[in-house]
């Protein structure tokens, strides 16, 4: 998919998304050991709750299962692309066009007692620190945000396919007027901007044949292999290539990538932040 280096759009947008999305979603719910980190009681309530950047709601709809019936929160899940919202909606939850990098309804401000966002700040390029003090600007006092990234880190074991993923990713952010590290970044953005009980931890997402858990494995086989294929389509719109790799790496990638995961698997640690915003 062509596009200009230096545009935020969601540049893994394609018919295989979802499926990439889902498996992801699985394998990083189980490294998490949940969905929210944050302390939030979701048996109490009612609560009200954003999901920035989501797809097509499988967080939404996974954390609404896990909610007593007898407690019915309100859900906003938004991202840039409709095409991908359930329709009809579930009952209780309702969706809407928002771009983490344009402003947000005024009458959102102050209104959520969860705010969370995974894996989307890349798409804010150089201003992923603004992105988050909007989003914090939605959160209402005594709630929470919650903030998932990638650390963009390769351990030493993993395998040669792998480290040239890592290298492909570095040089996508950095087309994107992204920092690579940025995810480090957010604990120390959250204390600025004021919020209190500011915690992070990192959690290895294990992906492959490092993954106890067979169908596990198959998924984080199945969304690195699909989210390679996206950025590596998108590194050959770049006019010089990515400049961390030569054009026989990236043309293999694909392919060593997915048979390296699937014999030996990777780590792939991502931090989660999270914090509440002072009463």
């Amino acid at each position: 998919m062509a596009q200009d280096a230096k545009k935020t759009d969601y540049i893994l947008d394609n018919e295989e998304e979802m499926g990439r999305l889902s498996n992801q979603h699985g394998v990083i719910k189980n490294a998490m050991g949940g969905l929210l980190l944050a302390p939030v009681d979701l048996s109490a309530g009612p609560l009200r709750i954003l999901d920035s950047a989501t797809a097509d709601g499988f967080w939404i709809r996974d954390l609404a299962s896990s909610v007593p019936p007898s407690v019915k929160h309100t859900f906003v899940g938004t991202d840039i692309n409709p095409q991908r919202f359930p329709e009809p909606p579930p009952l209780g939850t309702t969706y809407q066009i928002q771009n983490i990098n344009e402003p947000w309804p005024k009458e959102w401000h102050s209104s959520f007692d969860i705010v969370h966002q995974r894996l989307a700040l890349v798409g804010a390029g150089p201003a992923a620190q603004t992105a988050v003090a909007h989003l914090t600007e939605l959160v209402k006092p005594g709630g929470w945000i919650q903030l998932i990234e990638a650390e963009n880190v390769i351990g030493k074991e993993d395998g040669p396919a792998m480290h040239d993923f890592l290298k492909l990713m570095k040089d996508v952010f950095t087309a994107m007027g992204a920092e690579v590290t940025f995810a480090q970044q957010i604990h120390g953005w959250l204390e600025k901007i004021g919020f209190v009980d500011v915690q992070e931890r990192l959690v290895d997402v294990y992906m492959g044949a490092s993954n106890a858990s067979p169908q596990l494995a198959q998924q984080g086989v199945n969304s690195t292999s699909i989210a390679a294929t996206g950025l590596v389509d998108f590194a050959k719109t770049l006019p010089s290539g990515p400049p961390s790799l030569s054009k026989e790496e990236l043309e293999t990638l694909v392919p060593r990538l997915k048979a390296e995961l699937s014999k030996q698997g990777a780590d792939y640690p991502l931090r989660v932040v999270w914090g509440r915003k002072p009463q």
